[in-house]
C-alpha cells in the first residue's frame, strides 16, 4: 500500500534565509463535493489551474487560507455559482476544466513568504504578495505529489 506524504511546509532557518521545503497535495479536479470529502478545513496556501487547449495545466489563481481553511475558499474560488462576484475567475472557471492543489500551514507569516516566493518564481504581482520581512533571502523547494 502507498503511504501519502501529508501536503505540509516543513521549515528550516539558517542565519538570515529561510528554506521551505511545500509538500504540494496531489492536484485534483475542481469538483465541490469533492472538495468537501477531500480538502482539510485547515489554514493553508492554494494553487488554482485550467486546462489549456494543449492539455497544460496553467496557472491561473493563488492565495493563502486563513479563517475560513482552505476547503472554504477552494470551494468558492471554483464554483460558478459563488463567483458571481468575481467575473474574471467566473470566465475561467465556468469555461474550463480546472484543478487545485494545497499545503498546510499554521503560520501566517510562513504563508506569506510562500505567496511571495510563487509571486516572484511565476514573474506575477509580487507587490500584492509582500514577504513577511522576517528574512533576507527566501528558497522554497516544491515536492509534489
Amino acid at each position: 500500500m502507498d503511504v501519502l506524504s501529508p501536503a505540509i511546509v516543513q521549515k528550516e532557518e539558517k542565519g538570515d534565509r529561510v528554506y521551505y521545503t511545500v509538500n504540494w497535495s496531489a492536484f485534483r479536479k475542481a469538483e465541490k463535493y469533492d472538495i468537501q470529502k477531500a480538502v482539510p478545513a485547515m489554514a493553508g496556501v492554494y494553487e488554482l489551474y485550467y486546462r489549456d487547449s494543449e492539455g497544460k495545466l496553467t496557472l491561473f489563481y493563488y492565495g493563502k487560507a486563513w479563517l475560513g481553511g482552505l476547503r472554504a475558499i477552494i470551494r468558492e474560488l471554483t464554483d460558478p455559482i459563488l463567483l458571481q462576484q468575481k467575473p474574471d475567475l467566473l470566465a475561467i472557471v465556468s469555461r474550463r476544466e480546472c484543478f487545485y492543489r494545497y499545503v498546510q500551514c499554521e503560520s501566517l507569516p510562513d504563508m506569506e513568504d510562500i505567496l511571495n516566493w510563487i509571486a516572484v518564481s511565476y514573474k506575477r504581482d509580487a507587490a500584492a504578495f509582500p514577504p513577511s520581512g522576517r528574512y533576507a533571502e527566501i528558497r522554497v523547494r516544491e515536492i509534489d505529489a
